[in-house]
C-alpha cells in the first residue's frame, strides 16, 4: 500500500508475521528484488519490502537525498507501529540501510548489508562520483530506459549474472525496465554514492551486530568489505564462492540460510 510521508507517498508491502525484516533493494530494483532468497527463508519474520525513492511503485518523489530519505523511514516506521527493525540492504540499499542506521540507531535492532558500502572517504572521490552519476543521469534522460538498461546490465559489476537461468535473467531485466528515466536520473542524483554522507570514521561507533555479505567474485567490495569489517565493532563477514555482485539473485539458497542464521543470533 502506499503510505505518505510529508508530501511523498512510499510503496510498502508486507508479509508474515514475527521479527519485523525491512528489506531494501538496489538502483534499477523494487520490491520485487529479494523475492527469490524470500521463498527460501526458513524463520517466522514480518517482511516489510519498500520502494526506494525513484524506483517501482514509488516512482520519481524529486531528488530525495540519503538523508531525507533517512528521515522519511523513521517516519515511515512510526505510521506503522514498529518502534525497531532488522535492515537488510543490497548495494544503494545497503547505504541507506548503513545510513539510516548511523542516523536512528535506536530503531534498529541488527543489519545485513550485501555488497554495501559506507560511501566515500574523501571530498576528490565524491565529486569524482558526482560527476559520473550526473553523466548517468543525463544518459537516461537522453538515451531513455531501454537504452540505459542495456547498459547498466552488461556493466563489469553484473557480469556473473550472465550465469544466471534465462528465467531470472529475463525476470532482471524486466524489472530494470519497469523503472522511469525520471525516477532513476532523480536516484542518481539524490541518494547516488557521491551525494550521501561518508560514514567510515563513524563505522567504530556503530554497536548493532552487522552481517557483511559478498560474492568472492565481486573483487571491488571484496576490498571495501575487508575494510568494514576491520572497522565494524561488532560485525561478521560471509563471502559466498560462484558469486558477484548481486548474492541473493546469484545463489538464494545459501544468502537466505545466512539471513536465517543472522536473525537468531
Amino acid at each position: 500500500m502506499m503510505y505518505e510521508v510529508g508530501n511523498r507517498g512510499y510503496w510498502v508491502e508486507e508479509e508474515g508475521q514475527g521479527e519485523p525484516l525491512l528489506l531494501l533493494h538496489g538502483f534499477t530494483g523494487s520490491t520485487k528484488t529479494f523475492h527469490s532468497m524470500l521463498e527460501h527463508l526458513t524463520g517466522n519474520y514480518r517482511i516489510i519490502k519498500i520502494d526506494l525513492p525513484g524506483h517501482g511503485r514509488t516512482g520519481s518523489i524529486g531528488k530525495v537525498s540519503m538523508e531525507r530519505f533517512c528521515r522519511d523511514l523513521a517516519a515511515l516506521l512510526e505510521k506503522m507501529d514498529i518502534t525497531s527493525v532488522t535492515l537488510l540492504g543490497y548495494s544503494l540499499g545497503g547505504r541507506a540501510a548503513l545510513s539510516f542506521a548511523m542516523l536512528y540507531p535506536l530503531h534498529v535492532e541488527r543489519i545485513i548489508l550485501e555488497s554495501a558500502s559506507p560511501g566515500l572517504a574523501t571530498t576528490e572521490e565524491q565529486l569524482s562520483r558526482q560527476a559520473k552519476d550526473q553523466a548517468l543521469a543525463g544518459m537516461v534522460q537522453k538515451e531513455g530506459l531501454e537504452s540505459f538498461v542495456s547498459y547498466w546490465e552488461n556493466i563489469p559489476l553484473f557480469q556473473s549474472q550472465s550465469r544466471l537461468p534465462d528465467d531470472a535473467k529475463k525476470a532482471l531485466r524486466q524489472e530494470r525496465l519497469n523503472q522511469t528515466a525520471e525516477g532513476l536520473s532523480n536516484s542518481l542524483l539524490g541518494m547516488g554514492t557521491g551525494h550521501q554522507p561518508s560514514w567510515w570514521e563513524q563505522l567504530p561507533s556503530l554497536r548493532q551486530p552487522v552481517m557483511l555479505i559478498t560474492g568472492q567474485e565481486d573483487r571491488k567490495f571484496q576490498l571495501i568489505n575487508q575494510k568494514m569489517y576491520e572497522e565494524l565493532p561488532n560485525a561478521s563477514w560471509q563471502q559466498v564462492e560462484d558469486a558477484g555482485h548481486t548474492v541473493h539473485l546469484e545463489k538464494p539458497k545459501i544468502f537466505a540460510k545466512i539471513v536465517d542464521g543472522f536473525m537468531i543470533e
